[in-house]
């Protein structure tokens, strides 16, 4: 959902579902008529799912610079959100979503910064903060029933009435920030509350579950046909079903892990023996007298032979002539190895 110079998701919605005028250079390309025409370009929404989740982008690109800059204007969004008026169709469902979770990236800049989530506990309507290891209640509240934080605020929705919140008719003017904790709660259902972030980059929403829409989903529900289980209620596997599927997956994930920690601990046992196996080859390879024995090898070859965890058998071709012969202008490209480190090489299977 685009943020840029939009104020908030209402306004983003309206953008996203807007028809566009598709001419001049953007005309549309007809295989029927196989010439460029005027055309118009929409997005319809038939129907929706349970959960909505808007990618805001928070990102644009800058082609004088080819960089991207981080957008940190504000952006409303409301706790309640009615989808129902966008679809292309009526509907005998209500689609009216709750917010769920808001992700938050804290920083300015695009290739740094720092993550965390915000989610509501549908059970309880409790908020909490999620910031690596550290959880925090933040109350009836996205952003905390203050709305201490620099970079979200609540933001008074005029269209509900000051009563809604508590508020006398002389408070009208007053945001939600100025009421009291107790009548918030009392009336927390009942309010429409906006929220404004600049740093919020994803928003979750559920469907709020109501007894209009239960009994239409319930229908649907029990035609539902599932494959592998018997004895459906209401379309769906009972809980002793879901339990034994459950245990076979965790019995699953951990024979996959214990075999994977297996081979780990195979693999890391070669690589230290193919270590050990280098050091000890490149330790007695140096001639140190000139009478004693040596033999000449393939510098690349040498090379690969010590990188390489599992490497082939030894190969002078790159040094040598036709006839089998070393070249003198190959000198360079040769390595003396004692004779001890070539014993070490052959009992190895390398030659």
């Amino acid at each position: 959902m685009n943020v840029k110079g939009l104020k908030s998701l209402d306004e983003s919605l309206d953008q996203y579902l807007s028809v566009e005028q598709l001419h001049g250079e953007n005309q549309y390309n007809c295989e029927l008529c196989k010439s460029r025409v005027d055309a118009t370009h929409r997005i319809r929404l038939r129907t929706l799912p349970d959960v909505l989740n808007f990618q805001l982008k928070r990102y644009e690109f800058l082609p004088k610079t080819t960089t991207r800059k981080k957008i940190t204007s504000a952006f409303g969004f409301p706790g309640e959100l009615d989808m129902g008026c966008r679809l292309s169709e009526p509907s005998q469902l209500e689609w009216i979503y709750d917010l769920s979770a808001v992700l938050i990236h804290k920083g300015t800049a695009v290739n740094s910064g720092h993550y965390i989530a915000h989610i509501k506990d549908e059970n309880t309507g409790q908020w909490w903060e999620f910031d690596d290891e550290r959880v925090s209640n933040l109350g009836l509240r996205p952003f905390g029933e203050g709305f201490s934080s620099s970079t979200a605020k609540g933001v008074h929705n005029d269209k509900v009435s000051p009563s809604c919140a508590g508020l006398t008719h002389a408070d009208t003017s007053r945001s939600v920030d100025a009421v009291q904790p107790q009548s918030l709660e009392s009336n927390i259902h009942s309010c429409k509350e906006s929220f404004s972030s600049t740093d919020a980059y994803r928003l979750m929403y559920n469907l709020r579950r109501t007894r209009k829409n239960d009994g239409k989903r319930d229908h649907f529900a029990n035609n539902i046909q599932l494959e592998g289980h018997k004895g459906l209620h209401n379309g769906f596997p009972p809980a002793s079903q879901l339990f034994e599927d459950i245990n076979e997956m965790n019995a699953s994930y951990i024979a996959a892990c214990e075999e994977y920690k297996l081979k780990k601990e195979k693999e890391v046992h070669h690589i230290t023996e193919r270590r050990e196996e280098v050091r000890s080859v490149l330790s007695e390879a140096p001639v140190r007298l000139l009478q004693e024995p040596f033999y000449w090898v393939s510098t690349d070859w040498l090379r690969q032979w010590a990188d390489n965890i599992t490497p082939g058998g030894i190969d002078n071709k790159p040094i040598q002539c036709l006839h089998g012969k070393v070249p003198v202008s190959k000198v360079g490209s040769m390595k003396r190895l004692s004779a001890k480190a070539w014993g070490i090489l052959f009992s190895k299977g390398q030659l």
